[in-house]
C-alpha cells in the first residue's frame, strides 16, 4: 500500500511539473508613456489656443501641427498648419518672427511639439508657445475639427471603419447643381427646422462642408452641431470648389447635364451677373447692391452704397426683407462665395416681390476691401 501511495505521489508532482512548464508566462502590462516635460514658459492653455481660433487672421499668430501629415489630413485644429517634426528645420520659412507660433501634436505624451519649438528657438524665433495638451484636449474641449481633402476623398471612395455623414450647409439649389457624391442637404439657414434627419446617434462623425475657406455656413453649422451634444464634428472647409478643382466627380442635376432651370419671364434679368456688369452698373448709380452677409461681416467692409439685409431673412421674414428693395430698377445680391445671394435670389423669387424679374446675384468669390469696393475671384 506505501508503494502505491509513493507510485500517486510521484506521479501527481510529475504531472505539476509538466504543467509548469507548459503553462504560458504571463503577460506584462505594456508601460504607459510618460508625460513629457513642459516649460512653463512656453505654455498656452485650451482656453488661450480656442480664443486665437476664434479670432481667425485677427489673431496674428501660426498655428503647427507637429504630426505627420496623414494625421494632420485626417483631423487638425481649424486654421493649422501641417509641418511634421522631422521636417520644420525645411520648412521655417512658412513661420513669421513678427507673430506668435504656436506648436501642438497629439497630447501630452507626444514630444513633437516641444521637439519642434526647440528648432524655432534656436533659429530665432522668440515668441513660440507649445499647446502641450494637444489634439485630445482640442477633441475633448467641445470643439470640430477641419479635415483635407485626400482623408475626405478617401472617406468618400472607401468608407471608413466607423460611420461617418457627410453635409451641405450650402442653400439647396446649390446642393441641387453639384454636390460631393453621398453628402445630404442641411442648409445653414434652414438648420433648426431641418436638424431631425441628422442621426440619432451622438457619436457618429458628421462632416459639414460649404462653398469654400470664405464661406461660414459649413462652421456655423458644425458649432450648432456641437450644441446638439454631437461629439464628433469636422468641417471640411476647403468645400467644394477645390473637390471640383481636383476633377473629382460631383453628384447633382449639373454634374448630369439635367439642370432644369425655374421658367422666367422673357423680359427677366439672368440670374447671375458678372462681375464687369456689376461694376458698369456702379459707376453709373443704377444699381440697388444688397450684401447678404451677416450684419458683423457687413460691418467689417463692405460695397460703398450697399444695404445689409442677412439672407435668412428673406426666407423667414420674406414680407419685411423685400419691402427694402426698390420697386423698379436693377438690384443685384452679393455675399462671400455666391451661396447666401443663391439662396436669397431664390427666397425672392417665391415671394410676392414686384421687381423680382430685375433681381441677380453675384455667384463668385469676393473680398470686400475698406475704401468701399471689392475684388472677385472664381
Amino acid at each position: 500500500m506505501y508503494r502505491n501511495l509513493r507510485r500517486l505521489t510521484l506521479a501527481l508532482l510529475a504531472t505539476a511539473l509538466l504543467f509548469a512548464c507548459s503553462a504560458p508566462a504571463p503577460v506584462a502590462d505594456a508601460p504607459k508613456e510618460q508625460p513629457v516635460p513642459q516649460d512653463p514658459a512656453l505654455i498656452i492653455s485650451l482656453a488661450e489656443v480656442q480664443a486665437l481660433v476664434a479670432k481667425g487672421a485677427e489673431g496674428n499668430f501660426i498655428l503647427v501641427d507637429s504630426r505627420p501629415e496623414v494625421k494632420f489630413q485626417q483631423a487638425h485644429i481649424p486654421g493649422a498648419i501641417s509641418i511634421p517634426k522631422p521636417l520644420i528645420e525645411q520648412n521655417l520659412d512658412k513661420l513669421a518672427k513678427d507673430k506668435q507660433v504656436i506648436f501642438y501634436c497629439g497630447g501630452v505624451t507626444c514630444a513633437l511639439s516641444s521637439k519642434s519649438a526647440e528648432v524655432a528657438q534656436k533659429n530665432g524665433y522668440s515668441n513660440v508657445k507649445v499647446f502641450y495638451a494637444g489634439m485630445p484636449a482640442w477633441e475633448a474641449g467641445g470643439n470640430f475639427v477641419e479635415i483635407e481633402l485626400p482623408a475626405l476623398q478617401k472617406l468618400v471612395a472607401e468608407g471608413g471603419k466607423e460611420p461617418f455623414v457627410l453635409i451641405d450647409s450650402r442653400p439647396s439649389v446649390k446642393y441641387a447643381k453639384g454636390h460631393i457624391p453621398g453628402a445630404i442637404s442641411l442648409p445653414k439657414a434652414e438648420f433648426e427646422l431641418k436638424k431631425g434627419i441628422l442621426p440619432a446617434d451622438k457619436n457618429i462623425q458628421l462632416i459639414f462642408y460649404c462653398g469654400g475657406y470664405e464661406c461660414k455656413l459649413s462652421a456655423q453649422s458644425a458649432t450648432l452641431a456641437l450644441g446638439l451634444g454631437y461629439k464628433n464634428v469636422a468641417v471640411f472647409s476647403a468645400g467644394e470648389p477645390v473637390w471640383k478643382s481636383a476633377s473629382l466627380p460631383l453628384w447633382g442635376s449639373e454634374a448630369s447635364g439635367a439642370f432644369a432651370k425655374k421658367e422666367k419671364p422673357a423680359d427677366a434679368l439672368p440670374e447671375a451677373i458678372t462681375a464687369e456688369e456689376l461694376q458698369k452698373l456702379i459707376a453709373s448709380g443704377q444699381v440697388q447692391i444688397v450684401d447678404v452677409r451677416e450684419p458683423e461681416e457687413f460691418a467689417k467692409a463692405h460695397i460703398k452704397g450697399a444695404i445689409n439685409i442677412f439672407d435668412e431673412d428673406f426666407i423667414f421674414k420674406a414680407k419685411e426683407s423685400v419691402a427694402k428693395l426698390v420697386q423698379s430698377g436693377r438690384v443685384v445680391l452679393v455675399c462671400a462665395t455666391g451661396a447666401r445671394s443663391a439662396s436669397a435670389y431664390y427666397a425672392i423669387l417665391d415671394s410676392e416681390y414686384v421687381n423680382k424679374n430685375n433681381v441677380q446675384y453675384l455667384d463668385n468669390k469676393v473680398s470686400y476691401l475698406a475704401n468701399g469696393t471689392f475684388v472677385v475671384s472664381k
